[in-house]
This record gives C-alpha cells, structure tokens and sequence, in this order.
C-alpha cells in the first residue's frame, strides 16, 4: 500500500512541469504573429532636441487609397494640434518671463491664461492647413497608411512673436513707455527665428 502511493506521488510530480508556466521561447512565438508596431516612424533626433514638431496619424486599410490617405493627414493634423497648442503655450510664459519688469500693474495670471488660449486657438485654426512635409509609409501587415508631419519649432514660435508683436496687445499688457523697446526686441527674435526656420525646413527636406 505504501509502495503504491509513492508510485503515485511520483507519477504526480512528473505531470507538473507539464501544468507550468510556458518557456520564453514558445510565448514570444504565440505573440509574434498579433504583435503591430504602435508606429513605423522613429522618433529623430530633431525631434528629441525640441528642434522639430510631429504630428503622426493613420487611417485603417481602406480599398481606396486616396480616402485612407486624407484620413490619416486629418489624424496627424489633429496630433499636430495639441503639441502645437503645447509649444504656444511655452513661448507666451517665457516671454511674459521676460516681460516681467515691463509689464503693467494689475496684470494677472487669468488673465494672462486667457490671452494664451485666444492665441493658441488663432493659430491652430489659421496656421495649420499646409502645405505639409511629410513621410508617408503603408503597413504591408495591417494595410495601415501611416502619415508623420514635420514642422519646425521655429515656425510655430514665429507664428506666436508675430501675434505677441501687435500694438492693441502690447499696450494691454506692456508700459506705455517701454512699448518701443519691447517691439523693437520682438523684432529682431522674429528676424532670428525666420533665418532658424529657413535651416530647419531644409533640414526637414533633407530628411524625406
């Protein structure tokens, strides 16, 4: 009788390993055949160091391609859109920041915010139409049509100093007396900026 239940014990210990967890190697085959890429792009260098804004965007696999492609620059624009709104957002503090000992008294942060907004969306709504420079690839495992919109930081920091250098906005928030010289500051960062956007949009060319 003792005899017979170690037998049987063993005979238990041997069916384990077949109950366990799978091997490393037979998980990653059942899963290499599901496994979709979140996106064909990489990310460029460009874009890590803040010098370049993406917008990426895909449409399903459709049997007309040009309805799949107008669908995925819509999903990129509208990615596009909120690091956009993102970069606005970084260019008006930092040049209230530097306004601080010009500004009048009575300024608040509301107030200041609302402004943000107003412009954030001007841009958005009147900027962001093209043309687009863009890389374009099709899944050959989903029939995904991916699109990646690059644009310049430059560009969209141009946009912001060309609103923040208007005269109704700059007497609104800057003293009467130092309004000549603010102007005369935003002119010549605009003057930069439009020589740094030049270069990186022949950058971006160069990257197609």
């Amino acid at each position: 009788m003792k005899r017979s239940y170690i037998l049987i014990l063993l005979s238990l210990l041997f069916l384990i390993p077949s109950c366990g967890p799978k091997k490393p190697a037979d998980v990653r085959k059942e899963v290499a055949g599901d496994f979709i890429e979140a996106t064909p792009f990489q990310q460029l260098p460009e874009e890590v160091k803040g010098e370049i804004i993406t917008g990426i965007g895909f449409s399903e696999k459709r049997s007309n391609l040009a309805l799949a492609r107008e669908a995925a620059i819509t999903s990129a624009i509208a990615d596009l859109a909120r690091k956009v709104e993102t970069k606005v957002e970084a260019v008006w503090k930092r040049t209230m920041a530097d306004w601080a000992d010009y500004t009048k008294e009575g300024i608040d942060e509301s107030m200041s915010i609302e402004e943000m907004k107003n412009m954030t969306k001007n841009i958005i709504d009147t900027e962001l139409h093209g043309p687009w420079l863009m890389q374009e690839k099709i899944q050959k495992s989903t029939g995904r049509y991916w699109v990646r919109i690059l644009l310049p930081s430059s560009t969209v920091e141009k946009w912001t100093n060309q609103r923040i250098n208007d005269e109704n906005l700059l007497k609104k928030y800057i003293i009467e007396s130092q309004i000549n010289k603010v102007k005369e500051e935003l002119q010549k960062d605009l003057d930069s900026i439009k020589q740094k956007e030049q270069q990186d949009l022949e950058k971006i060319r160069s990257l197609r």
